[in-house]
């Protein structure tokens, strides 16, 4: 247990603290604002009423896409890998006794239903890395979002003509996000294991926007810049980095269930609000999860399927099912091969976008105000990796997962690499 406190403070150097001027949610509401006069889409045309007919949907689309951006952010960094909650060694009864045998090392993303067995300690660190580049299979180099005027003055929208104009606005995104997450597991009892996870996230945030008006009137009221200094187009950028504290888990597992084979076991997991969410950091609201985790042995062959709910305290996609199956396989005394199917299914509510606004003159028409579709953010990844034991109580983690469909936040391809220091 001493090595605790080295192992954690040796990781927090390496994430060097940030204090950037501005957090990384205003950074990309900055996407939003053009100009110089301070307003979203910085309408300088009677700016105290007309300029400012085009904000409130501003606010509801920059609102919308932050609120997904930073929920979607959250359930990656929830799903991170816990590479510290199982021990290298398989355990067999004889007459009521455990005898340690040769076996796989254990999954990385899944959880088998062994638990570490009393006294024994597992201390873990893996660095994940992602590249974010897709938003329900739109590209962020290829969002697209049209602003529309509000309906003032006659019934009919359209009425009068300016009313038609519409503010189209393309933006392109890069969201990083690397993550060291420390990890230890201890034994409680021969049946339960306590553990604990402390992430330290680093997120880079770039984007550009470029906005114009389009308008059938030769000498259309609304422009961007100035009164002085009208412009059609405008253009707006964001460059921020943020580092620190993720959202800290803790986790108990509990074996109900162990024969020489086969067992069953019960996983409770609570992420605390640890992390900034202003910064992309942390979740903002509390994560529990509960799942049931079987799992048996044929040999040096180890295959689990975990199932449970997930809930968070937001208000959006705040529930949901979790399945994960997979095996892991011992190829030599030295390797383990481990290969999992990820899945995260949305239940509760997520966010919705504006679809469409419906113009009544000159005739009936509508806009599509974004391309991002209204979907449920179903993750689904395939998980491949391995461990090396380099020696009895040391092993080195290495994996790579790749989503298999296009719901939610995704990065075509992440990484993870790892440690592994077992005490018996």
């Amino acid at each position: 247990m001493r090595a605790t406190p080295s192992l954690l403070l040796a990781a927090a150097l390496l994430v060097p603290s940030s204090a950037p001027a501005q957090t990384l949610s205003e950074q990309f509401g900055g996407l939003f604002t053009f100009g110089n006069c301070g307003e979203p889409l910085c309408l300088p045309v009677n700016a105290g009423v007309h300029g400012s007919h085009y904000i409130p949907g501003v606010v509801q689309g920059q609102n919308n896409l932050l609120s997904y951006l930073g929920t979607s952010i959250s359930t990656t960094l929830g799903n991170l890998p816990v590479s510290a909650a199982t021990s290298s060694e398989i355990f067999s009864f004889v007459n009521g006794v455990p005898v340690a045998e040769q076996g796989s090392a254990g999954p990385i993303f899944g959880e088998r239903a062994q638990t570490l067995g009393q006294g024994r300690f597992v201390l873990g660190a893996a660095a994940t890395v992602l590249s974010f580049n897709q938003i329900r299979g739109v590209n962020l180099s290829d969002v697209e979002l049209n602003f529309v005027h509000q309906n003032v003055g006659a019934a009919e929208f359209g009425d009068p003509v300016f009313e038609q104009d519409v503010i189209e606005v393309s933006t392109d995104l890069t969201l990083d996000v690397r993550a060291i997450s420390v990890g230890a597991t201890y034994g409680l009892t021969s049946r339960i294991d306590l553990g604990v996870v402390v992430p330290f996230v680093m997120a880079d945030l770039t984007g550009s926007s470029q906005a114009r008006i389009i308008s059938n009137l030769t000498n259309t009221p609304h422009s961007f810049g100035t009164q002085e200094n009208p412009t059609q187009t405008a253009s707006a950028a964001a460059d921020g980095s943020a580092s620190g504290v993720g959202d800290i888990a803790a986790r108990l597992k509990v074996n109900v269930f162990q024969s020489d084979n086969s067992g069953f076991s019960f996983l409770g997991e609570v992420r605390l609000p640890t992390g900034d969410d202003e910064n992309f950091l942390g979740s903002g609201e509390t994560t529990v999860r509960a799942m049931g985790i079987f799992s048996t042995r044929q040999g040096n062959f180890t295959p689990h399927i975990n199932g449970g709910v997930l809930y968070r305290t937001g208000d959006v996609n705040n529930t949901g099912v979790v399945l994960n199956a997979g095996f892991d396989q011992l190829l030599s005394p030295q390797f383990t091969l481990a290969i999992d199917l990820l899945g995260n299914l949305q239940m509760g509510d997520g966010v919705e976008f504006p679809r469409e606004a419906v113009f009544d003159v000159p005739s009936s028409y509508t806009v599509d105000l974004t391309n991002i579709p209204d979907a449920k953010d179903h993750i689904l990844d395939l998980s491949v990796g391995g461990k090396f034991a380099a020696s009895d109580n040391f092993r080195v983690i290495g994996n790579l997962f790749v989503p298999l469909n296009s719901g939610g936040l995704r990065s075509s391809l992440g990484w993870t690499a790892g440690l592994e220091l077992d005490f018996r």
